[in-house]
């Protein structure tokens, strides 16, 4: 990409500032663009606004799974294909077109990919995922990279813990002939509970050091431009 994920914020910062069209003529960058970059940081954080370098490996049951959700719901293409993990629309436009052609095949990735296959983990495993994606802006691809799991296994797991209420004790393993999981007492329940939560906190302070960050470059580029004193706010 041409630009960083840092430059891209202030992009977008300058954006609210003095509005779209003085951007995207001053930067030669489309409307489209600025869009995709808004949603990707609004919906994926800071690793969204990121450039990836790695093929994603997508399994049928996924595809079909995400194209029938679409299919329900009103929502813009490029904006539902980012709240659920995808880099832009064009992914799921091509699974769209070869769902409705019957059609629709697993993806296969290079051998160099391979590592992104699925793979067993236990209950603590789980819990350190949740808990760093929670601190990554539920990251998906970066989860994926980080602990070598399959994108289907963290974003499965992400949401059984979010539709259970937030409770960590749907990360646990209770399929009928799995090898069942150490006994679970409300201990357990609590300090699990408390790791999540001080993940949340540690991400809304890292959100508040970063906006802090930002204020400081946008006052030193005035600074620059009007010879006058930062803000200290």
């Amino acid at each position: 990409s041409k630009y960083s994920a840092e430059e891209k914020l202030l992009i977008l910062n300058e954006v609210l500032r003095n509005g779209i069209h003085k951007v995207i003529t001053k930067y030669k960058i489309s409307q489209k663009t600025i869009r995709r970059w808004s949603l990707l940081y609004k919906y994926q954080g800071m690793p969204g606004l990121q450039t990836s370098h790695h093929n994603q490996s997508y399994s049928k049951e996924f595809k079909n799974s995400l194209v029938e959700q679409y299919q329900q719901t009103d929502e813009a293409l490029d904006l539902f294909a980012i709240k659920h993990g995808l880099r832009s629309q064009r992914q799921l436009e091509q699974w769209i077109i070869r769902y409705n052609e019957s059609n629709l095949k697993a993806y296969t990735p290079r051998k160099r990919d391979s590592k992104m296959s699925g793979r067993k983990t236990d209950f603590e495993e789980r819990l350190t995922i949740i808990e760093e994606l929670i601190k990554h802006d539920v990251n998906y691809n970066w989860a994926v990279e980080k602990y070598h799991i399959s994108y289907q296994q963290v974003y499965g797991w992400y949401q059984k813990y979010r539709k259970s209420g937030n409770d960590p004790e749907s990360l646990r393993d209770r399929r009928g002939k799995a090898k069942p999981e150490e006994k679970w007492t409300e201990v357990d329940r609590l300090k699990a509970e408390n790791r999540l939560l001080r993940a949340q906190l540690e991400k809304q302070e890292m959100e508040i050091a970063f906006a802090k960050k930002l204020t400081e470059i946008r006052n030193r580029e005035v600074e620059k431009d009007s010879g006058t004193k930062p803000s200290k706010n």
